[in-house]
């Protein structure tokens, strides 16, 4: 008799995929939220996440919840790197390059951050120490506000302090900027980053869709203060908004009039 997928499952493995599933779709949850939501004894809950937590695969915050850990960034990064969307998406970035002298960037959002998956160095003589898999706060960062445009104002508010990281009245003050910054990019189409993650520095960045019209990626530019003055944002904004465009349409996305 042929042995089917399910005769080689493995139960252990099984749980440990149904346990990250959940985190992944919730965000934070603790030892009897995932007994409850899972219907797993706590006991399997609590040894699994202890193996998953070994592995850097989760991470325990202070509160005693779980969040997913950079073990699974490094998984996710392997992919995109072999993902349609880096492919798509490059040579329009060192197009981006071509017509400013600035550093071009792709990101996709992680566990509550905007991931770079992809960077083309600008024509210019400052080189920025960003890479590949380096994270960066959705809240501060161009192409984490661009990123965060495409969650919903309650998912926003929801999992400000996994966002933020910040305490509750922090927190609070963080999510009304937020809210103000995606909801400027939900109208002129692309974000713009003041200084805020580093002095002297600017970018402005735009979100990407997919064929559902999600917001799958976010492209930036990275300049300097100076050669990126503020009366030059709504045209370096639109020139980021329309690369992100074609991206979106070579992954499949179909604007509808």
């Amino acid at each position: 008799m042929e042995k089917t997928k399910k005769d080689y499952s493995v139960p252990a493995i099984e749980k440990a995929i149904t346990i990250l599933n959940c985190i992944a779709g919730n965000g934070r949850m603790n030892v009897n939220e995932l007994h409850s939501e899972l219907k797993i004894p706590k006991t399997t809950v609590f040894v699994i996440l202890s193996t998953l937590e070994r592995h850097s695969l989760v991470e325990k915050r202070e509160d005693g919840k779980y969040l997913l850990g950079h073990g699974v960034l490094a998984w996710g990064m392997n992919y995109y790197q072999q993902n349609d969307i880096k492919q798509i998406a490059h040579p329009h970035l060192e197009r981006l390059v071509e017509e400013t002298p600035f550093t071009a960037h792709l990101a996709v959002m992680m566990n509550y951050k905007a991931v770079y998956i992809d960077k083309c160095e600008g024509n210019g003589f400052v080189r920025f120490a960003t890479s590949a898999g380096q994270a960066l706060p959705l809240h501060l960062s161009g192409v984490g506000k661009a990123l965060a445009a495409g969650m919903s104002d309650e998912m926003i508010l929801a999992d400000i302090t996994a966002i933020t990281g910040a305490e509750e009245v922090k927190g609070q003050q963080a999510a009304a900027k937020l809210l103000e910054d995606v909801q400027f990019v939900r109208e002129h189409g692309y974000s713009i980053e003041d200084e805020q993650m580093e002095e002297g520095i600017r970018c402005i960045g735009a979100p990407v869709f997919g064929e559902d019209g999600n917001t799958i990626a976010a492209i930036s530019i990275t300049a300097l203060s100076k050669d990126l003055p503020a009366i030059k944002f709504p045209a370096i904004g639109d020139l980021i908004k329309e690369t992100a465009q074609r991206i979106s349409e070579e992954m499949g996305y179909r604007k509808l009039s």
